[in-house]
């Protein structure tokens, strides 16, 4: 069943340039009057799948017609929604084998609107005297006679079987010698307008009468189906043809390109005609631009192969890339064009919103963009609005609004190069050169690991700063745990807290013996004092009568004497008190415990002036030293972690700095990479990658870029200049040096040690910038980006390779013209390419590649 092809231009179609019906009167249909069908001898081709038939009887084309009558009927069944069982569209092209005089056959075949009566008009032209349909007679005409007739009618002859049995090249067993007449076979090899043979046998030698000619013509198969059995049945041999439509002409244009191109054999390995590249472009829409798609939207179907657009100038075709990159979000690629490049400039006027009716710019204000594409087998839709609303990122099947609206060149990878941009890449350019195989080398993953692993080396180093900083203040931190060791090494010799614990348990004695004594002291007073306090109250004058009441009065004067012996008694209690008072203050026990306190009060006296020869005021600081011991211990422990993260980190950080080292070089090795695959049989062009360059001027954007400084400062130290050309400093040695690698190692250290051969306002200038810890890390994952050493080969085959600098601006664009077509799945869209072609070279290099690409 044939596939559907839904988009313009050439396909693949399935073709089978010999079959035979039952009017061809060696198949058992004819010999055993067996019943076969006009329809299921067509509903057999269907099944097998073929697209295109040329229907080749033996000198006879009775069953043209027939077939074509059945066709057309189950066509219209089919239309009429009750097509036959397996029916599928196949095109029928109306032709025959001749048997021609020398003993050859040779097919014949005619556009699909032949009919019998022109295979009949054909045979009388050739005079074939045998029977129709038999092989019984030869063509009285010679073959180089009936290959001309053939011409003439607008037939397209193909010798049949040309390798075997009545072929016109078959060989002589073991040799290369034609079987047939070489003089006979001569003539018609040498006949104009031969494309094709049929040839069954891919590991049979041409003749050598063939070979002397370099004739070019295609090989192709059929079935030569005699029947529907055995072998040689429908689809058992075909040949894969590419046209728009499966017409004379489009067979004939496809024999033109030949094989490999537009012509490939069934037998030729596994060839999947209908694969289609992971991401292309189906439709270009540009709507209310300025001067297209106004009215109505201009609508381009493409198809997933190749497309031209052809037109003079102010056809749109500019306009049609514009859009491209808009929609793609790939307009910063044309940007990094000198502002005075006319692509840039053309891109730039594009760009602008026209405001009036002579004013520049491209678009309106309402101009909408919109590129359906295939990525993954899923169609897309990316819009672009000179307004910036709306959805951006759209898939078709099913129709929703994609979950990303990003459009990246991972996601949508596409390559659009205007002429000045080749231009520019072919000239001083390589660094975008180099952007572009790293695009198509899949480098960004490897970009993003470089990039990351210098975070991780920035943030290392960053932390080791962080630790130096924290353990800077270890020294201090021990020089105090050693004097506060030394001090509580004074309190352990003097055994100091004998003495404390002894003078501070007599302190509180002393407090408390001289609180008794001042007790003491002060109960005779308050004894004498209670004596004199201890008076009756007078009674009353008057209360009572000496004469009445002199018992009251005799009670009263006995209360006086007893009162007054009291007080008498507590006077004699006072003073023996104050005596005993006085004989206890001098008492020999008490005299010799005051011995042994003031004992304890001089080894204290002693103890506090030995602590203050060692710096210690206070002798009862053990405890607070005794704790800041503890505290700065385990202070200078956490110190000792520090250090150990420290010396880990430091290991850690170099090996880092190896991991950032590797990183930046895995780039390198893809882009080598990269280069010897797309190139190793490349006979256009030559690439070749020097790890961190070679050209010094580049070198020194590079070094100026990351010490920032201007072009015009320190150009003795960065880039030394006579005459124009560099002949010192820094990016100098490094680009010339054999080993580059070391002299940009050492070039580094230079720059962080300020070598002292600098000038003296560079050193100060690196001084300043040495300020931020982080510079000398910059520094150290500071690689030159890598360059390209371009050859192309003047002659085109491979030979006499030369650099591209010594090539004229028409050349060297067309060596990377070949070289933008040699690599990549991506859709590749080029804006007139031809403008600084060098005429020869387009042939040479250009056209052939396309070819070799499709």
């Amino acid at each position: 069943m044939s596939n559907h092809w839904p988009y313009p231009g050439s396909r693949w179609w399935k073709f089978d340039f010999h079959t035979h019906t039952p009017a061809s009167h060696d198949t058992p249909w004819h010999r055993q009057s067996l019943s076969l069908s006009a329809e299921d001898w067509l509903l057999h081709y269907m099944a097998a799948g073929i697209d295109c038939v040329a229907v080749t009887d033996h000198n006879s084309g009775a069953w043209v017609d027939r077939l074509k009558n059945a066709y057309a009927q189950m066509e219209a069944q089919a239309d009429a929604g009750s097509p036959p069982q397996g029916f599928c569209k196949l095109h029928l092209f109306a032709g025959v084998e001749l048997s021609v005089q020398g003993g050859f056959h040779l097919l014949v075949l005619f556009d699909t609107t032949a009919t019998t009566g022109d295979i009949d008009t054909l045979l009388g032209k050739v005079a074939y005297d045998g029977t129709k349909g038999d092989s019984d007679g030869v063509t009285r005409m010679g073959g180089s006679e009936v290959v001309e007739a053939v011409l003439a009618a607008g037939g397209i002859p193909i010798p049949a079987h040309a390798d075997g049995d009545k072929g016109l090249l078959q060989v002589e067993s073991g040799t290369r010698k034609c079987r047939l007449d070489s003089n006979s076979v001569k003539q018609v090899l040498e006949t104009k307008g031969m494309l094709a043979m049929e040839w069954c046998d891919t590991d049979t030698p041409t003749p050598t009468e063939f070979d002397k000619l370099e004739l070019g013509w295609d090989r192709v198969a059929g079935s030569d189906c005699h029947s529907f059995q055995g072998s040689a049945v429908p689809g058992s041999r075909y040949t894969w043809v590419k046209m728009a439509d499966p017409t004379l002409e489009g067979l004939r244009l496809a024999l033109l390109d030949g094989n490999g191109i537009s012509i490939r054999r069934s037998d030729e390995g596994d060839f999947d005609p209908f694969k289609t590249p992971e991401h292309f472009i189906t439709h270009i829409e540009i709507a209310r631009a300025r001067y297209m798609g106004n009215g109505q939207p201009q609508v381009l179907q493409l198809t997933p192969f190749y497309n031209a657009l052809i037109g003079g100038r102010g056809t749109g075709k500019s306009t049609v890339v514009h859009a491209l990159r808009l929609a793609y979000r790939r307009d910063e690629e044309i940007k990094r064009l000198n502002a005075e490049a006319e692509p840039r400039k053309q891109f730039e006027r594009f760009v602008r919103t026209v405001t009036g009716h002579d004013g520049e710019g491209g678009l309106r204000k309402d101009t909408e963009l919109c590129v359906e594409l295939m990525r993954d087998g899923v169609p897309h839709r990316l819009r672009w609005r000179a307004d910036g609303q709306g959805t951006v990122v759209e898939m078709l099947a099913p129709a929703s609004v994609s979950p990303s609206q990003a459009v990246t060149p991972e996601r949508f990878p596409v390559r659009i190069f205007s002429q000045g941009q080749i231009a520019a890449l072919a000239g001083d350019d390589r660094q975008a050169l180099l952007e572009v195989i790293d695009e198509a080398a899949l480098a960004a993953p490897l970009q993003r690991a470089f990039d990351e692993a210098k975070r991780t080396y920035f943030a290392q180093r960053a932390r080791l700063r962080e630790l130096d900083g924290q353990l800077a203040a270890q020294p201090e931190a021990e020089r105090k745990l050693t004097d506060i060791a030394r001090k509580l090494e004074t309190f352990a010799q003097s055994h100091h807290a004998d003495v404390l614990k002894a003078h501070q348990r007599t302190t509180r004695q002393r407090r408390e013996v001289e609180r008794t004594l001042e007790q003491l002291t002060a109960m005779p007073q308050r004894v004498e004092a209670l004596a004199q306090d201890m008076l009756l109250d007078d009674w009353p004058e008057g209360a009572f009568d000496a004469a009445n009441d002199t018992d009251a009065l005799a009670w009263r004067q006995a209360a006086e004497l007893h009162a007054k012996q009291a007080r008498d008694a507590l006077s004699q209690t006072a003073l023996a008190l104050s005596t005993a008072t006085q004989a206890l203050q001098n008492d020999e026990q008490l005299a010799k415990w005051r011995t042994r306190s003031e004992a304890a009060s001089a080894d204290y006296a002693a103890l506090k002036a030995t602590l203050a020869a060692q710096g210690v005021q206070d002798p009862q600081a053990f405890g607070r030293l005794e704790l800041e011991r503890q505290q700065l211990e385990a202070q200078i422990k956490q110190y000792g972690k520090f250090q150990q993260d420290r010396d880990r980190l430091q290991i850690d950080s170099d090996a880092q700095w190896q991991r950032v080292f590797q990183a930046r070089r895995a780039i390198t090795e893809a882009r080598e990479g990269f280069l010897s695959e797309k190139l190793q049989d490349n006979e256009f062009v030559r690439m070749s990658v020097e790890p961190f360059g070679y050209d010094p001027k580049v070198i020194e954007r590079s070094l100026r870029a990351l010490l920032d400084v201007a072009d015009d400062r320190f150009e003795n130290d960065i880039l030394l200049l006579q005459d124009g050309s560099p002949v010192g400093g820094i990016a100098f040695n490094i680009a010339q040096a054999s080993g580059r690698e070391a002299a940009l190692s050492m070039a580094k250290q230079h720059l962080i040690d300020m070598d002292a051969a600098f000038g003296g306002h560079f050193r100060n200038y690196l001084q300043k910038k040495k300020e931020k810890a982080e510079f000398a890390d910059h520094i150290r994952c500071w690689f030159p980006e890598d360059d390209l050493r371009i050859e192309y080969s003047r002659s085109g085959d491979g030979s006499d390779f030369t650099s591209i600098t010594q090539g004229s601006p028409g050349q060297r664009a067309a060596a990377l013209l070949a070289f933008l077509l040699a690599f990549g799945d991506e859709p590749l869209v080029l804006d007139q390419p031809e403008d600084d072609l060098d005429n020869h070279l387009i042939y040479e290099l250009i056209v052939r590649q396309i070819r070799q690409n499709k």
